[in-house]
């Protein structure tokens, strides 16, 4: 009977020293792509804030993703620089008008609009643009 459980006991360690060795394999695929995903990010954020809120919760929701999504260090790395700074301004324009909508109704959603669009545009305005030094 020892010897039994002795053989068990080992073929179970054996099979267990086996399988981490399967397991080892990844898949560095995503199933999204780098700009797809970005998409992904933004059109999730609008739909919760779609469901939970209304409108202007879903561009508050939306803008906020989009700020997220557009900084991230994979669209650093696959956006150029533009496109960023104008899908930021965007973003945080469609903030600016969400939370307009949510306090003041339809002009505080374009008072929003304009406040956010403009003081984004002059933040991003120096930082996504290469500046050349001499």
């Amino acid at each position: 009977m020892k010897r039994l459980l002795t053989l068990v006991i080992a073929f179970v360690f054996l099979i267990s020293a086996a399988l981490p060795v399967e397991a080892q394999k990844r898949r560095n695929r995503s199933w999204f792509g780098r700009k797809s995903r970005t998409v992904a990010i933004i059109a999730g954020g609008a739909a919760l804030g779609a469901v939970t809120g209304g409108l202007g919760t879903a561009a508050l929701l939306g803008g906020g993703a989009g700020v997220y999504a557009f900084n991230r260090r994979a669209a650093r790395r696959h956006f150029r620089p533009g496109t960023r700074r104008w899908g930021t301004v965007a973003s945080v324009t469609a903030m600016g008008a969400g939370l307009g909508k949510i306090f003041g109704g339809g002009k505080g959603a374009a008072i929003g609009a304009v406040a956010g669009g403009g003081g984004s545009y002059v933040y991003t305005r120096g930082r996504y643009e290469r500046r050349r030094r001499y």
